[in-house]
């Protein structure tokens, strides 16, 4: 009978003593297209030089691939919506450039494109302080890091008032 209740005792310790405390769990953030660039973007607000007007509009130009920046992709236009919406989300003004498709250069399944030529006068058109453009780069060994560089620039001068760049963990299927 002794040797029964030490075999208990015995049991009961070690399986109490395997047990995690809730504070101990490692917590797992949802990691995504969304959270990776909403994050993006709130530190890239934050570390801007130059004050933006939250009344006059900025303008969001699709992502473009650095090999060619004449090329966009899904991941490039949505990372381009999702950043809008940010932006909104802060209180700016973001100019939709979709509802106005011959002022800004808008190819077929690739996105919007702010050509450097074009930039000042398409800013001025739309009385813009600011277009957010960026650029990606995909990993040789794939799409599972996507390096992304962000930048808030004057349209007038050129001159880059805040940049982020960040690597982005994004599956291969999903940005084809």
């Amino acid at each position: 009978m002794k040797l029964f209740f030490v075999f208990i005792v015995l049991f009961l310790l070690s399986f109490f003593s395997c047990q995690s405390s809730p504070k101990d769990v490692q917590i797992i953030k949802d990691i995504n297209l969304k959270t990776e660039t909403v994050a993006a973007v709130d530190e890239l607000l934050n570390n801007c030089i130059n004050h933006l007007d939250e009344t006059r509009p900025i303008i969001v130009a699709s992502l473009v691939s650095v090999d060619d920046v004449q090329k966009s992709s899904t991941f490039g236009r949505m990372s381009a919506e999702i950043i809008a919406s940010r932006l909104t989300q802060h209180g700016y003004n973001v100019k939709e450039l979709k509802m106005n498709q011959n002022k800004i250069y808008i190819k077929k399944k690739e996105g919007e494109f702010v050509l450097s030529r074009d930039i000042q006068n398409i800013a001025s058109q739309h009385n813009a302080q600011a277009v957010v453009v960026g650029t990606y780069a995909v990993n040789k060994a794939g799409y599972q890091n996507i390096f992304v560089c962000l930048k808030i620039v004057d349209p007038v001068s050129n001159i880059i008032g805040c940049s982020k760049c960040y690597i982005s963990k994004s599956h291969q299927n999903n940005w084809q």
